[in-house]
């Protein structure tokens, strides 16, 4: 770790693959795209890409378009699903470099078609329904006519409907069932209308391990790729699935007072680390566990009363387990939030070291 690195990030290349072909292997025959955002969860797009390329998966979510044209590069001949849009966004870069497109708004299929006007190139397009969850999507009262404009295009040459698709909540069973049943409503509406998609997908992470009915053609998995669980106890090696990155840092310096020896850690409230985490996290030093007890703006520290921890010592906040250190789900639990948001805070900025 140099100098300026506050935290140290040893991701493994062999953990992505056994993850994504264990997924693979769960959800057959529908097809997994492995999703990315987020800068593939703090583990970096262009490593996590050109690992899973080379292990033959080509099948990627991106969910912005700056990050799928950043795996265009990588992957000139992958299928890359991206669906969130900003106003600027240039839509003829994306029609020329062969993106597939999520369209969850009347306005912004219009703004596809015009730009497939524009550049001569027909646009491959996913039509997004909401069935419940409210994330983006056209309503169920507004599909008809959704669907139906869309079948327009399609017979101009400006759109391709490769696909129909949307998000669960993946809150209860009952819910998700009534979300299924709704995706299955609407694909059936758009097929009357003449539209005939090849790729209806639904599920991500949680629903496409638990729920063959939610798999459909396609499934979009991101977490579980990266040994990442769902939560509510559930830890990765329950699902068969290894934790790709394993978080570390050093001791900075050793404080003795009243009777009690504190290790502080360079990782602190701007780094993303919270308040929360004295609740019941550990960290590992010498293959031993210490909670943290105080975290302040820039650092942390451990109550390591009793040990012989000394300036210098690594510090595993999170990993495999191989330090001793608890899972990334242990930390998500404790602190009330799920690991994807943990990992992505805290491992963001680390420097990254690729293994195996």
């Amino acid at each position: 770790m140099t100098a300026s690195a506050r935290a140290r990030a040893v991701i493994s290349r062999r953990a992505l693959v056994d993850n994504a072909r264990r997924v693979a292997e769960r959800v057959a025959p529908a097809q997994l795209a492995i999703v990315v955002k987020d800068d593939a969860y703090a583990h970096g797009v262009p490593e996590v890409v050109s690992t899973l390329i080379a292990a033959g998966f080509h099948r990627f979510g991106a969910l912005d378009l700056t990050t799928a044209l950043t795996v265009r590069e990588l992957a000139p001949d992958s299928m890359i699903f991206t669906w969130v849009f900003g106003e600027h966004d240039d839509l003829d870069v994306a029609l020329r470099e062969r993106l597939d497109l999520g369209v969850s708004y009347p306005s912004m299929l219009e703004r596809v078609a015009e730009s497939a006007k524009r550049t001569g190139q027909r646009a491959t397009v996913h039509l997004k329904i909401d069935t419940g969850l409210h994330r983006a999507g056209v309503l169920a009262d507004t599909w008809p006519r959704f669907v139906a404009r869309a079948a327009e295009l399609q017979k101009a040459g400006a759109i391709d409907v490769t696909g129909i698709w949307t998000h669960i909540a993946e809150a209860s069973y009952e819910r998700d069932s009534a979300a299924i049943l709704r995706f299955e409503q609407a694909i059936q509406i758009a097929q009357e209308a003449g539209l005939h998609p090849r790729v209806r997908h639904l599920a991500a992470s949680a629903a496409s391990f638990e729920r063959a009915d939610a798999r459909f053609d396609m499934v979009r998995v991101g977490a579980f790729v990266y040994g990442i669980a769902p939560g509510d106890g559930i830890g990765p090696h329950e699902l068969g699935l290894t934790p790709a990155l394993t978080l570390s840092t050093t001791v900075t310096h050793i404080e003795r007072a009243n009777g009690r020896s504190h290790a502080q850690i360079p990782i602190g409230h701007v780094h993303g680390l919270y308040s929360d985490a004295v609740n019941g996290v550990t960290v590992a030093v010498r293959g031993e566990r210490f909670p943290i007890v105080s975290v302040d703006r820039t650092m942390a520290r451990i109550d390591v009363t009793g040990s012989s921890i000394a300036t210098g010592d690594a510090v595993h906040l999170f990993g495999d387990g191989a330090h001793s250190e608890d899972s990334l789900q242990v930390w998500a639990d404790a602190m009330g939030t799920i690991g994807e948001e943990v990992v992505i805070r805290l491992a963001r900025a680390a420097e990254r070291h690729y293994v195996d």
